[in-house]
């Protein structure tokens, strides 16, 4: 219980300084519009395969983003030595951190889950849930592997933007990903966010692949434990 109450302190003051502020609830949740929006205008979008997309996205954004920004002020503000000079072990740290992302990602995504109710069928509930919250976990963790070798947000944000725009548009999240070229389709399959987006479409249709869902869940699960083992590796390093 002392372990976890550790993770959890770290979790909420993230919330508090960094996650849940105006400004990054506003960008959470316009920016999947304006990406949407982007693709979509003279284009036929079919709505199933739409809402999946923005629901991954806001988690993916959400989750994610503001790690660029949280990890790499703590670093260059010096208040993150405290945290290293702590009786607790830095994966903690990290683990706490992912933990704050995961929250904030929750809240978007469902923010978006009801908003996009009345656009298409009913999701599958549980399935929804279950997709929602390991996606979070998982992008968060990514998140933080992306800023973990920056010690300034300008060092840390481009690299992250370009890589996570470019996962957008590989993912499926707007388009199946069989309609891309066969190299790009081999790329998709290793990125993070194609499973996610896979999962939550097995939660929005309506003929539901209860193998393909759990699969796609057990690799975020993987990817999520990889991120963060990854993340502390690297923190380590550029700390020592």
């Amino acid at each position: 219980m002392l372990y976890v109450k550790k993770i959890f302190y770290i979790a909420e003051k993230d919330v508090k300084i960094y996650f849940f502020k105006g400004p990054n609830l506003t960008f959470g949740l316009l920016l999947p519009v304006v990406l949407y929006l982007a693709f979509a205008i003279g284009r036929t979008v079919d709505p199933t395969n739409a809402i999946p997309g923005l629901v991954a996205i806001a988690a993916f954004f959400g989750a994610g983003a503001i790690q660029a920004i949280s990890l790499p002020l703590e670093r260059r503000t010096g208040t993150f030595n405290l945290l290293v000079t702590a009786p607790i072990s830095l994966f903690t740290i990290m683990l706490g951190k992912a933990l704050a992302g995961f929250f904030f990602g929750i809240v978007l995504s469902f923010t978006y889950t009801i908003m996009m109710i009345p656009f298409g069928p009913l999701p599958n509930l549980p399935l929804l849930i279950i997709g929602i919250l390991v996606s979070s976990f998982m992008f968060s963790a990514f998140g933080l592997l992306l800023s973990a070798p920056f010690r300034d947000i300008p060092q840390a944000m481009p690299p992250a933007t370009v890589v996570r725009i470019a996962m957008v548009f590989l993912g499926g999240v707007f388009t199946p990903i069989t309609m891309l070229p066969t190299v790009l389709q081999t790329i998709a399959y290793a990125l993070p966010l194609t499973y996610s987006v896979s999962a939550l479409r097995q939660a929005w249709s309506g003929n539901i692949n209860l193998q393909m869902f759990l699969v796609d869940s057990a690799v975020q699960i993987v990817f999520a434990f990889v991120f963060l083992v990854a993340a502390t590796k690297i923190l380590k390093r550029t700390i020592e």
